[in-house]
């Protein structure tokens, strides 16, 4: 298998990289921050006019067609340059189910604004309950006539506070004629439907986020998504995909503090001599570099496996997330030691690239959640013993 960029891939990289260092340093980053919204509309139109936005979505839907290589290194780039704008929320989680089980009529209203960089939307699903079991799905959607009327809480919704309209995950409740009594729909909900509450949540990371109380959201019948789909394990799989993109995020920051540790070793002299020049400390950078390498291994499998058979997914992205929870960590702490107090003061970016790690190591399932996710698939001999980008074969007792 040939794992080298291509040309194309190479110039997206180059062009990401560039973009966000011009537009996007560590300044500009504190002053959005700073900024009421939290959030640069300016920025989100520059990402959409470079089809950022469009990058993940099939052509006959208005978009580019990329695939899970160009998607990882927009990703990289976004974890070096901390970005706060949700393209991690909007595009590929809620855009992605918008995709995939959304509507014609739906796509072309929630997609082409996405893609044209004027809507945001979020997805609400996961509950205080639901943890890592994502059927554990308290919220309601009841018939009422023509409409379903939706009533529950989603707390800490990723990209809530930018967002304009909702996609909601909700038990369609008292519709036993049709047999689908209980099971988990999604709904799409304008930011400004009545009996809709909106509060804002500051991340560890310094990014926002909402926590959402639906009483008695009122929606038209054309607001609900593909009733005849497995929608929850469409909502997994979907998860899996952010997953895999937080792993590159994740891979891009730890570039970032490894880079950052190497430049400031050399510069700081101490007992008449760069820190640099310390065979002691150039160990610990040359572990530090090597846990970067299996990161990056590992964010790779996750990427090419996102749109795998369950199996194969599950085994590449918690496997990914399991292995680069621990190693970032290994990374972060080490760039902080080595750069002392200085590591973390406001006026330096390695303390906000450790925030923004801890954050990923939390969203959508801890380390430990996906190690043993990971561990109960491959405890299947012929998973463990299979290739990595083949479907296992079971052979006949």
């Amino acid at each position: 298998m040939d794992l080298n960029y291509s040309d194309e891939q190479l110039l997206l990289k180059e062009s990401a990289e560039r973009f966000l260092k011009d537009r996007y340093d560590f300044e500009k980053r504190a002053k959005i921050l700073a900024f009421e919204t939290g959030f640069d509309a300016a920025i989100w139109a520059e990402m959409a006019d470079l089809g950022w936005l469009a990058l993940p979505f099939s052509e006959e839907n208005g978009g580019l067609g990329g695939g899970a290589v160009e998607i990882s290194l927009i990703m990289e780039a976004i974890g070096r340059a901390l970005v706060v704008e949700p393209y991690l929320a909007s595009v590929l989680l809620a855009g992605g189910l918008v995709e995939k089980l959304g509507s014609e009529e739906q796509k072309a209203d929630i997609l082409g604004g996405l893609i044209a960089g004027t809507s945001r939307p979020a997805l609400a699903h996961a509950e205080r309950q639901t943890g890592f079991d994502l059927g554990n799905i308290a919220a309601t959607a009841t018939k009422n006539g023509e409409n379903y009327v939706i009533s529950g809480k989603k707390p800490l919704v990723l990209g809530g506070p930018f967002a304009d309209g909702f996609i909601v995950s909700a038990r369609l409740d008292g519709d036993t004629a049709t047999g689908s009594d209980g099971a988990i729909r999604l709904f799409a909900v304008p930011a400004n439907a009545a009996g809709l509450e909106q509060s804002e949540v500051k991340l560890v990371d310094g990014s926002r986020a909402s926590d959402l109380l639906f009483t008695n959201v009122s929606v038209p019948a054309s607001a609900l998504f593909d009733a005849d789909a497995d929608t929850l394990a469409e909502i997994e799989a979907a998860y899996d995909r952010a997953n895999a993109a937080l792993a590159s995020e994740a891979v891009g920051i730890m570039d970032a503090l490894m880079d950052a540790t190497v430049t400031y070793t050399k510069e700081r002299v101490q007992f008449g001599k760069p820190l640099a020049a310390f065979q002691a400390l150039q160990h610990r950078m040359a572990e530090m570099a090597v846990k970067c390498q299996e990161a990056r291994g590992s964010a790779l499998l996750a990427m090419l496996s996102a749109d795998a058979p369950r199996v194969m997914r599950v085994r590449g992205v918690s496997g990914a997330r399991a292995k680069i929870g621990k190693v970032s960590r290994s990374v972060a702490q080490e760039a902080i030691q080595l750069h002392g107090a200085m590591g973390f003061s406001e006026e330096m970016p390695i303390g906000s690239w450790f925030r923004r790690l801890y954050a990923i190591e939390n969203t959508f399932g801890t380390t430990a959640d996906h190690l043993n996710r990971y561990g109960k698939i491959v405890r299947d001999r012929a998973v463990l013993s299979g290739g990595l980008l083949r479907e296992p074969v079971h052979q006949p007792a």
